[in-house]
């Protein structure tokens, strides 16, 4: 066997294993994506899906929805506005930020501190929507981003109300 025609095969060796090795990547990507990404899928077993009864729902009220916040993120000041521009009958929407400075930075509504139930609640990402039921159950978690229909993810994200919404 030349030497080229050596070199040739090692290099065909290399790319089919680099091949298989993006393929595997891919697919647990996807796996990732579909399973644990999907607002719709159940959460992890080791995670809390019960809140603080100050985030829960008060006399006569169908649900409570917490918007999870941080005072630097430009995205949470535009939800937390746009969450305020409509009104919701029978929900009780509140903020909740990890320090008390940072809630006294939102001045509309009412934007509750607890680091605790934060850190809990928190996935990664913030801003983050949760629907709670009077008993303090999450019954489902949508993301909020700059470009988000905020009342049309309040309509479905109340209109979820069972834990396979979360």
């Amino acid at each position: 066997m030349s030497l080229p025609l050596a070199v040739s095969l090692l290099a065909l060796l290399v790319s089919l294993f680099t091949l298989v090795a993006v393929g595997a990547v891919y697919s647990r990507l996807r796996a990732l994506e579909q399973n644990v990404l999907n607002p719709n899928t159940a959460r992890l077993d080791n995670e809390s899906t019960t809140v603080v009864p100050a985030l829960r729902p008060q006399d006569g009220e169908v649900a409570s929805v917490v918007l999870l916040m941080d005072s630097t993120c430009a995205v949470c000041h535009q939800a937390w506005t746009t969450l305020h521009e409509s009104s919701w009958p029978g929900v009780r929407v509140l903020g909740l930020v990890v320090e008390k400075e940072m809630a006294e930075v939102f001045t509309t509504g009412q934007v509750l501190a607890d680091a605790g139930q934060w850190r809990e609640l928190y996935e990664g990402y913030a801003p983050c929507l949760f629907a709670i039921d009077p008993s303090g159950a999450v019954i489902a978690r949508r993301f909020v981003y700059g470009d988000t229909d905020l009342p049309e993810l309040m309509n479905s994200l109340l209109a979820a109300r069972s834990s396979h919404a979360l």
